[in-house]
């Protein structure tokens, strides 16, 4: 496919060129399908759909728009939209409308504002535990639209979010296996048993604990936010580096639609893919019962050839299903229930021990992973007096297992010959929280939580004898009972003060066994918590924000599952972030600025290590310090295009061994000091089709993998490309896509099986240059 790069950066640009003339922009039909839902995503939507700008002067009411759908004008989808809102279109541009209340009792002429006083609709986000308009709250936070989850020509990845919002890097292990990290808030690649620095938050429920990421599809949801910072007051253990929350689409009772895909998959060098995925929205009870139901199942094609495994051995199978209901007793009271469950079956690992050669490697076996995922959760939501009062209650569980080729490590084991090593886990998390606010954008919120994370962890050593050989053994349970509250106060017109705080008791109950022989370790540790947060923000003229925020979170101590027989434990870790951050809009909302500058000391860094035996042990490793610039701007450039640049530099470095020990690299692991990202898009018309073109860069800096000298090996420092176009005409569209056009072998991570690094290097490299092809169909 030597042409393809080339044919496929031409084709992008050709449709990012493309131009109609004002006369056909202004009189031109448009196909919507907007959803019923928040009125600031629906006018975004519709914003993409037309080109047009729509703006409000002050921050958008909270209010929820109908669905609209069709082929219609400009106006007339947005007279549609606005109907029960009490607001009204009034345009005063060429391109621009302006939303205004209607009068109480009847429609009113317009008066037309200056240009200057229109604000765009704001974008509003829940990561806090309450709404929140983007433009007013003191943190740094990046908020990812997914509105056109029903015609991407794929749907998207936690690892495509780490290519779009800026702060976030992953490890590639493989879909399942991944470890995410915030701002360079990075402990260890390897997947032990101490707490993740990023909560994965679906809605209301929490999701991980110390599981790896579940690689949640991201199907028919509303937006991804990432909370950057500690958010220790509102979440509790577990969030140092950030959240990663997950927002989905909920049922809709006033109408009923669906969406059916399917796509197919070509990666270079390596087996073809396909996919069908669909969602149906039915109303039971009009207006009061509806339910929302998505399904999905693919094949992802395999790249790596593995010899005495087989070709294209890497190949992944990925299904799920996911249930929302939602029910309206009455005006003032909404419940809220669903289910979701995925499996991810991982045919062989995909690593190579030569990142420039052949994408090959000799293997003895097949190193297959599975993670199967389920979550049920409901929360409760309604008025009582004149507070909002939640109550949400969520389980998860999720079971992970994984072979490996333990040959080059049987001799740390007694055995002789090859051996096989299989590792089973089981993760669960029961969250129970229950709060009070406001409602819609409320100043504080203050609540109490309860949680309790179970681990279960047994690695079993398989010789030449057949013999099976328990080698680790870990049961680790972890109770937080919390009491926490945010609050802002105003103390000068323009000048706020937000405080949170969180008192919450943590108790860990460990068992660890290395073997059989081995007497069992026990552990019981309890520990009373005050994570805290402060922030001072100042309000600029015309919509812009400055603040300085500073906040604390930690993670629990407990019993290492392996090795460290001196001490047999590691200790509580915390860290504390200082954020100074901007944010402003210029040009009628049709360019925006947001960049921070942050500062984090982290005490007593939880680290996941290798053993010389190829197994995983956690240990304290000493002290860090971050230090990191991060921007992002978006212009919408008039004419239907659209840039979006970001970038982040950060300084990430252990100050202080815990060992006393020199490191000539003493870089944090996996966090790239440089990351850059550049994106132009364009949404035009050719005839009776809506297409919309675009080509993004990413630069992904250079980076290392572990604390360990002897171990350590470097990554990243590679820059890849995507193109895609996609075309729309009344429910159908069409969309392609190409990812790494340029068929980039960068490192994404050099490490694959823990009981070999340290013979040869290893090497993850990128997916080679991949096309995928999607059609879909809306009712």
């Amino acid at each position: 496919m030597p042409s393809m790069p080339g044919t496929a950066i031409l084709c992008a640009l050709a449709g990012l060129a493309a131009a109609e003339a004002p006369a056909e922009a202004r009189e031109a039909s448009y196909y919507f399908d907007l959803p019923a839902g928040p009125l600031a995503a629906s006018i975004a939507r519709f914003s993409q759909i037309t080109g047009l700008s729509v703006g409000y002067p002050g921050d958008l009411p909270m209010v929820t728009a109908r669905r609209v759908t069709g082929t219609l004008s400009a106006e007339s989808a947005l007279r549609k939209l606005l109907d029960g809102t009490r607001l009204r279109a009034v345009r005063v541009g060429a391109r621009l409308y302006r939303l205004e209340r209607k009068a109480k009792h009847e429609d009113v002429a317009p008066v037309v504002a200056p240009l200057a006083a229109i604000a765009g609709a704001d974008i509003i986000v829940t990561g806090q535990k309450r709404q929140q308009a983007l433009s007013a709250i003191p943190l740094s936070v990046s908020v990812l639209s997914a509105i056109d989850s029903g015609k991407a020509a794929r749907s998207l990845s936690s690892r495509d979010m780490s290519l779009d919002m800026e702060g976030l890097a992953m490890t590639n292990l493989g879909p399942g296996r991944n470890r995410q990290f915030i701002r360079g808030v990075a402990d260890s690649p390897f997947n032990g048993q101490s707490q993740s620095t990023v909560a994965v938050q679906v809605d209301e429920a929490r999701v991980t604990f110390n599981a790896p990421d579940p690689d949640l599809r991201l199907i028919d949801v509303d937006r991804v936010e990432i909370l950057k910072g500690p958010q220790g007051p509102l979440y509790g253990s577990g969030a140092l580096g950030g959240i990663y929350h997950v927002v989905t689409r909920r049922p809709d009772p006033a109408d009923s639609e669906g969406w059916v895909r399917l796509s197919g998959s070509v990666v270079e060098h390596g087996r073809p893919g396909h996919g069908a995925e669909a969602m149906l929205n039915l109303p039971l009870v009009e207006d009061r019962l509806a339910i929302r139901l998505v399904g999905y199942d693919f094949v992802d094609g395999g790249w790596i050839d593995s010899t005495g495994v087989g070709r294209d051995s890497n190949s992944t199978h990925t299904d799920g299903l996911r249930l929302a209901v939602q029910w309206h007793p009455s005006d003032r009271w909404t419940i809220d229930a669903g289910y979701w469950m995925q499996n991810i079956d991982s045919r062989d690992s995909q690593y190579v021990m030569a990142v420039e050669h052949d994408l090959r490697r000799d293997s003895r076996i097949a190193e297959p992973t599975d993670n199967d995922f389920k979550m049920a959760h409901a929360a409760i939501t309604g008025a009582l007096g004149g507070l909002e009062l939640l109550s949400a209650t969520s389980y998860v569980e999720q079971r992970f297992s994984s072979t490996l080729d333990a040959s080059a490590s049987a001799a740390f084991f007694g055995l002789t010959g090859n051996a096989q090593f299989d590792d089973a886990r089981s993760y669960s998390v029961l969250n129970h929280e229950f709060r009070l606010s406001e409602g819609k954008q409320s100043p504080w919120v203050a609540g109490i939580s309860i949680l309790r994370a179970t681990t279960r962890d047994q690695g079993i050593i398989t010789g030449d004898d057949g013999t099976p050989r328990t080698v680790e053994d870990l049961h680790r349970v972890v109770s937080e009972y919390a009491l926490f509250g945010e609050g802002t106060v105003k103390l000068a017109r323009r000048l706020d003060a937000t405080l949170g705080l969180r008192l919450f008791y943590s108790l860990a109950k460990d068992k660890a066994q290395a073997d059989r022989a081995e007497e069992a370790r026990l552990r019981n540790s309890g520990k009373l918590i005050l994570s805290p947060s402060v922030a001072l923000s100042y309000a600029l003229a015309d919509d812009g924000l400055l603040f300085l925020r500073y906040a604390r979170a930690m993670r629990p101590g407990g019993l290492a599952p392996a090795g460290m027989r001196a001490s047999g434990h590691f200790d509580a870790d915390e860290l504390g972030t200082f954020d100074l951050g901007y944010r402003k809009s210029f040009r009628d909302n049709r360019l925006s600025v947001s960049t921070s500058a942050y500062y984090t000391l982290w005490d007593e860094i939880q680290s996941d290590y290798l053993l010389r035996n190829g197994l995983v042990s956690t240990r304290n490793a000493g002290s860090g310090r971050i230090v990191g610039l991060e921007g992002t701007i978006d212009w919408q450039m008039g004419a239907g295009f659209a840039l979006s640049l970001g970038g982040t530099v950060q300084d990430a470095k252990l100050v202080r061994s815990a060992t006393g020990q020199k490191l000539s690299d003493r870089r944090l692991p996996v966090a790239p000091d440089i990351t850059g990202r550049a994106a132009l898009s364009r949404h035009y018309r050719i005839g009776n089709w809506n297409v919309q073109s675009a080509i993004q860069a990413n630069y992904i800096g250079d980076a290392r993998l572990s604390f360990d000298d002897d171990l350590d090996r470097s990554m990243g420092d590679y820059m890849v490309m995507s193109a895609s176009n996609s075309v729309e005409r009344g429910p159908w569209s069409l969309a392609v896509r190409l990812d790494n056009l340029f068929d980039v072998r960068g490192d994404s991570f050099a490490f694959g099986n823990p009981f070999s690094i340290r013979q040869a290097p290893q090497y993850t490299p990128l997916q080679p240059r991949t096309v995928t092809l999607s059609l879909a169909r809306r009712w």
